[in-house]
Formats: C-alpha cells, structure tokens, sequence
C-alpha cells in the first residue's frame, strides 16, 4: 500500500532537516501566520504554522515555539510584553512572508525591512499588514514546556479583525481572496471552498428499526 516507509527509529536516522521536513510535512496543511511583536515600536514578524484553537468560551488560541535557543525573538517578546498578533496573509505575499523566517537581529522589523506596508490601528497592539486577509491578538495566558523543550502557550483572544477579502456568512468565513497555507517548512498552498456542509447529525441504519 505504502510506496515509502518509517518507523521511529528509521525517522531518527534520517539527516537533521529532512527529519524536520518530513514529519512537519506529515503533521497536515495549515495556516501560515505572520506573528508580529514586540513593543513601543520595537516590532518583530515571524512565521508560524502551529497554531490551533483551543476554545471558545474564552475564546483561546495556543502557539507552538521551538526550543528557546536564546534567539527566538517572537517568543521572547511574547512572554515579555504578553501579546502577540497573527495575520493570515494573500498568495501575492509568499515570499515575503517566508523571507520573514530568516534570522534577523531583534532590532529589525523583518516585515518592513522586506519592504512591507503596515498600518497602526486604534485598540490593536501591533501594526498591521496593509495586505492582511484578518488578524487575531492573543494576550498570553498560559505556557507549557513540552519533553522535547517545545513550548505550548495558550493565548486570549483580544481582537480580531477581518480584511475586505473575508466575508461572514451564517457564522463562517467565506474567503473572496484564499490565505496562504503551509505544508512543512517550505511549501506553501492555498485553499479552495469545495463544500459548506450543514452541522452533522446522527443518521439511523437499517439495524437501528
């Protein structure tokens, strides 16, 4: 059935970033965010995919980091000034958004280094991407060190936003101009509405009468 193959010990034989690829790959297709943060002008931007809501009732939304080497500029600002914004962005800005995952100083804003536009918003924390699909600010809640020293942290939804591109139909979203999604570290998509199907039901069988 399988054309290829792993078990855990032939995953962990595999070279460093061919591991990272692969089982980032496996994990299935997200969003790709730009986070912004930072404070008093001193902004950051970085990309980050494993994002996840975690409730509604507060409205919740947790953040995967990788191990704090000392360098991770968005983490180290989130649990500093304790908030953080994420931005679903358009297809036309791939490149760069990816280009924000390059290791700059923390005294640089990669968004507007690469030559992005932002604007200042009343009740928002961050500048925002003028290009912005919607943008959703997390105030830190809770954080987590997994085994592997990933950090988890859940964050408190304090504003979202939705662009000209996002319509909100019977309480969904519809998207005139579809967001980038990333699939592992390096491959990007973007998705297509195929179906809204009304909330499900349990259906009888035959066996059941």
């Amino acid at each position: 059935m399988w054309k290829e193959s792993f078990t855990a010990e032939a995953l962990d034989s595999l070279e460093r970033r061919e591991r990272t690829g692969l089982v980032n790959a496996v994990s299935g297709v997200r969003t790709a965010f730009l986070a912004l943060s930072g404070a008093d002008g001193n902004w950051n931007a970085g990309v980050f995919s494993n994002v996840t809501h975690v409730g509604a009732n507060p409205a919740c939304m947790s953040i995967l980091f990788r191990p704090d080497n000392g360098n991770r500029h968005s983490y180290t600002n989130y649990q500093k000034f304790k908030r953080i914004t994420l931005v679903a962005l358009p297809e036309e800005e791939m490149q760069r958004l990816h280009d924000c995952s390059a290791s700059y100083h923390a005294e640089l804003f990669e968004w507007e280094h690469l030559e992005g536009r932002c604007q200042s918003l009343s009740g928002w924390t961050h500048p925002i991407p003028t290009t912005a699909l919607w943008a959703v600010e997390l105030e830190w809640e809770e954080s987590f060190k997994l085994k592997n020293d990933c950090i988890y942290t859940v964050g408190r939804v304090q504003n979202v936003g939705l662009g000209d591109a996002v319509l909100r139909r019977d309480r969904t979203l519809h998207f005139e101009k579809p967001p980038l999604l990333a699939l592992g570290l390096q491959h990007y998509f973007t998705p297509q509405s195929i179906a809204q199907l009304p909330f499900p039901e349990v259906k009888s069988t035959k066996s059941d009468g």
